[in-house]
């Protein structure tokens, strides 16, 4: 099963520059805890103050699956050039456009990135507004 962004409660939210983004492995036992103080925080009307950004992984090797070395290049990619475009991001990538594609999707369903409407509404602009990743594997159970 692949990870699930934390977003059960709250609504995506525009991520800020310098952000990190957690990566958490959790049992299932773990992640109905998590959502019983989601749902708490709800009730008490603390959902106004922004929560970190978190995605929940049942396993570490979901996290492989994820994060691949194409993936993470990719990701790197936008960060640094910032390209106006899915076109421009594959020759910069040297991939198939249509593979790049696959990938962004996959990525924005995850949470790791935002495929945002581009200036003629026509192009989707592909946005990482954060720096790094901190994943969390417990190692104990």
């Amino acid at each position: 099963m692949y990870p699930v962004p934390d977003r059960t409660i709250r609504e995506t939210r525009i991520l800020a520059e310098d952000e990190i983004i957690e990566i958490v492995v959790m049992s299932d036992e773990e992640y109905g805890e998590h959502l019983n103080q989601l749902f708490e925080r709800v009730r008490r009307g603390g959902m106004h103050e922004p929560a970190p950004h978190k995605i929940v992984a049942r396993t570490a090797e979901d996290i492989g699956k994820i994060l691949t070395r194409e993936r993470l290049r990719l990701l790197s990619s936008i960060r640094e050039k910032r390209p106006e475009s899915i076109s421009e991001l594959a020759r910069i990538l040297k991939r198939k456009e249509s593979n790049v594609h696959n990938d962004l999707t996959f990525l924005e369903g995850v949470g790791l990135l935002e495929l945002k409407e581009g200036k003629n509404h026509v192009k989707k602009v592909p946005v990482v507004d954060y720096d790094a990743l901190h994943i969390t594997v417990p190692l104990t159970a």
